[in-house]
């Protein structure tokens, strides 16, 4: 017999949506006419020959490093750089050779690289004890991030890339906590020596990876200049992701726009919700400092404004909808009111915190918004958090009678609830009204 499941489902859905049926005769009728579900085979298991495969190397690697640190003191020294060289030129000859197999899997390949490059780092250590080298130590980080970023342009490797961007921050970490010295090389190799390569590769998962490290980075640099400056230079960083995230929507790699998003937001929300308890410290003085030191203040700034005029001129790049005008100008609104005006040098600690505290109310309830109206849980979740934040953060700073107090708690309680009878009502309805084959 001839399945109309499908053609009556779907029959179904469009009568609901017009409005001939209810909501309760649409789940009678798909309670009286199951849907066909079609038999969809397993998956091979490849995925989980990789996995095993690069815990194999992983832990092979490690236990020919705890062989030899074991019988390390009695090995004569060039018996211990024949280990190291041997160890490195075999971890990647092992990698070249399969490379010449067309059927070797290229994780493997990768994999092997990969360790061929953690033993050269071992051993920059290694060596430096055989021979009581008395060096600069972080440059041994140094050194180890430009073997790793060459391997990453020379393979094309995005793990040896990832590794290249750790390493280049433990290097200006140790340069500016343990010497003082506050190196800006650090940040332009992310720009010009790792950034392209993600874009070029298409690779979401370094891109991600180098948004989170470049605000890191630059505190690193201008952490000398004085600490009162990184709180609004993060949020000017953050600031032109948003915008950039517009403008690469309708560039090569559209899908970069989304990590432009995340990224930005997985920073920009706690800053936000620091500023709500602190707001903006005075940023008066900037006349006095030094010429290099001036130009990364205002690099933040020009990068932040020339990103947003771009994104809101450009025709493809310009919100379409009201809710990415709404998105857009949450984070203008900061900018606008909070930001850009605390670089005269004014004190606006205490106005700025009100914008921070409605700015992270407004995306709160956006976030519920969106959730709710897209189905979208992890949103919503996100949303409800903050607002409970929001409330706990207040519960001293306003109300002082405690029958205030737990009126606001009622009221949230109260919103929470509607919240999640909509997005169940919501979740309900988009199942009837989809058509299921």
């Amino acid at each position: 017999m001839e399945n109309n499941n499908p053609w009556l489902r779907a029959e179904i859905a469009q009568w609901l949506r017009e409005g001939i049926i209810t909501d309760q005769q649409a789940q009678t009728l798909y309670a009286r006419y199951p849907a066909f579900v079609a038999y969809k085979p397993k998956g091979d298991g490849a995925w989980g020959k990789v996995v095993f495969a690069l815990l194999g190397v992983g832990v092979f690697g490690l236990g020919v490093i705890l062989l030899f640190a074991y019988n390390w003191e009695g090995m004569h020294r060039y018996m211990k750089l024949a280990a190291i060289g041997l160890g490195i030129l075999g971890a990647h000859g092992a990698a070249l050779l399969m490379a010449k197999n067309e059927k070797s899997n290229p994780r493997m390949i990768e994999s092997f690289h990969l360790l061929g490059t953690m033993l050269f780092g071992a051993g920059i250590w290694l060596i430096a004890q055989i021979y009581h080298f008395d060096a600069h130590y972080p440059d041994g980080f140094f050194l180890w991030c430009l073997a790793a970023l060459s391997l990453a342009w020379a393979l094309p490797s995005i793990a040896h890339a990832v590794l290249a961007t750790i390493l280049l921050l433990l290097w200006s970490g140790l340069e500016t906590f343990e010497f003082g010295r506050h190196l800006p090389l650090a940040t332009w190799i992310l720009l010009l020596g790792l950034l392209p390569l993600a874009w070029m590769q298409r690779a979401s998962s370094l891109l991600a990876v180098l948004l989170l490290a470049l605000p890191l980075s630059y505190a690193f640099t201008v952490v000398g200049l004085g600490d009162r400056y990184l709180f609004a230079l993060g949020l000017l960083l953050l600031g032109s992701y948003f915008a950039l995230a517009r403008i690469v929507s309708v560039s090569a790699y559209p899908e970069s726009s989304g990590v432009f998003s995340l990224c930005g937001s997985l920073l920009w929300l706690p800053l936000i919700y620091v500023g709500t308890f602190t707001g903006l410290p005075s940023l008066s003085g900037m006349s006095e400092l030094p010429g290099f030191g001036l130009l990364y203040i205002l690099l933040p700034s020009l990068l932040v404004l020339v990103a947003w005029f771009v994104a809101l001129v450009r025709k493809g790049s310009r919100p379409a909808s009201l809710e990415q005008w709404l998105e857009s100008g949450l984070v203008l609104f900061v900018l606008l009111l909070a930001v850009l005006p605390s670089l005269s040098g004014a004190d606006l600690s205490g106005w700025s915190r009100v914008v921070f505290n409605l700015a992270f109310l407004a995306h709160a309830l956006f976030y519920v918004y969106r959730g709710t109206e897209h189905l979208r849980s992890k949103l919503l979740s996100l949303g409800c958090v903050m607002l409970v934040l929001l409330a706990v953060a207040r519960f001293t700073d306003l109300f002082e009678s405690l029958l205030a107090r737990s009126a606001i708690f009622l009221l949230l309680g109260l919103l929470l609830f509607v919240i999640g009878v909509r997005y169940s009502k919501q979740n309900t309805r988009r199942k009837l009204e989809k058509p299921r084959a």
